[in-house]
């Protein structure tokens, strides 16, 4: 939290999306900004890998063992698309957590563009298509919108990026 605003954050978080989450794969869970009150259930989920995709600071307990936390500071709209290295960071944590065979949240404030972009650039990494990303996320996440044409074209770009590699 560092840098940012105290009295800012703390408005930001009695403003935030209450807690919820999808299970999207045995492995991956997509939420909306979780909280220090979270960290029992996030925990009992089996969660090792927290991934935050907003430009507000995390809660610093959502960094307490068991749990790791890893913020990648993204700011989205259509003139400024997530950026690929982020992504390629988020998904080389998932990649390495799920190869430990343990699971991986990934949250944003509303748990609607930037968590399910990047779940979705996660389940490239397991073997998805694009299409097949997005739609098992829609499918699990019923208010994911990955499908919005600025979101839909990193994933894309993003499927690209790893068929290339």
């Amino acid at each position: 939290m560092a840098g940012f605003p105290r009295n800012l954050y703390y408005r930001l978080l009695k403003s935030r999306h209450p807690f919820e989450y999808s299970q999207i794969t045995d492995r991956l869970y997509v939420a909306a900004w979780p909280a220090g009150e979270n960290y029992d259930e996030i925990v009992d989920l089996g969660v090792c890998l927290v991934i935050n995709m907003d430009w507000v600071p995390p809660d610093p307990k959502l960094g307490e063992a068991p749990l790791r936390l890893l913020t990648l500071e993204t700011h989205d709209t259509p003139l400024t698309p997530m950026p690929m290295d982020k992504i390629w960071v988020g998904v080389k944590a998932a990649a390495e957590t799920v190869a430990e065979g343990k699971k991986v949240m990934v949250y944003c404030k509303g748990g609607v563009h930037r968590s399910v972009v990047m779940a979705c650039c996660i389940l490239i990494s397991q073997g998805c298509t694009a299409d097949e990303a997005m739609g098992l996320v829609k499918e699990k996440r019923h208010v994911a919108r990955p499908q919005d044409a600025n979101y839909k074209k990193v994933i894309q770009t993003f499927e690209a990026s790893w068929e290339a590699r």
